[in-house]
């Protein structure tokens, strides 16, 4: 079996992908987020919201897959969701399936005027504040349908390195270290019941949130979720 061509130089990728994180990940990152999705249950009859959507690193698996009308995306560079159309999912996607998109900056998801059966948040509070994360999940509880998830992750650590965690900035491409009780208290602030997954990531935890306790994945489901670590280069 052939092995291919092996990965580019970091140098060589193109920036809509180097834009959103380390570009030799942009494909298994994708896929391990659609995988996640898909074992927590999304259908295709769901509502996504895919908070930080960038250049379609998600959205060029998620949106073929849900049925029209059903992807929504958040994007304070409008730039990144054009050049995701033009190089990574083409202008027919967008015709069939008519996903939607915001640009704003201020964290909000009330925009569409609709409710998510699943709201996605990819390395998002990882370059964020308190106080910004704390907005954004109040915004996400407010727009969530019954029995609908947030499935979110944070960078975990002690927080001593890199900016402080009671920050009110941006920091891309800085990251903030968040303790576990400050993501749980964090959760409770917004109205939810908060689990951790165990599902991979080379770097962050995740964590999955809902406002009712009984629509969180159970403790057996999240175990089944513990699998390897896949190759990320």
């Amino acid at each position: 079996m052939s092995e291919g061509r092996g990965p580019l130089p970091l140098e060589a990728w193109p920036s809509h992908r180097a834009f959103v994180g380390q570009p030799q990940r942009y494909d298994v990152a994708g896929a391990s987020q659609f995988a996640l999705l898909f074992l927590l249950g999304l259908r295709e009859h769901h509502r996504l919201l895919d908070f930080g959507c960038g250049s379609l690193r998600l959205g060029r698996l998620a949106i073929p897959y849900l049925q029209p009308d059903r992807y929504f995306g958040i994007e304070p560079e409008p730039g990144l969701v054009e050049a995701g159309f033009a190089h990574e999912l083409g202008e027919d996607a967008r015709t069939l399936k008519r996903p939607r998109f915001d640009a704003n900056r201020d964290w909000r998801v009330d925009v569409f005027g609709e409710r998510f059966d699943f709201i996605l948040a990819q390395s998002v509070f990882s370059h964020a504040g308190e106080e910004p994360a704390a907005r954004a999940l109040a915004g996400f509880a407010g727009s969530l349908a019954p029995g609908g998830l947030i499935v979110a992750n944070w960078l975990l650590g002690p927080e001593t390195a890199g900016p402080s965690a009671a920050t009110t900035d941006w920091v891309y491409p800085g990251f903030v270290e968040f303790s576990p009780a400050r993501v749980a208290a964090l959760a409770v602030l917004a109205g939810l019941h908060v689990r951790a997954c165990p599902w991979p990531h080379p770097a962050l935890n995740w964590f999955v949130m809902a406002r009712e306790e009984s629509a969180l994945p159970s403790r057996s489901q999240m175990a089944a979720l513990q699998v390897g670590m896949p190759r990320w280069d």
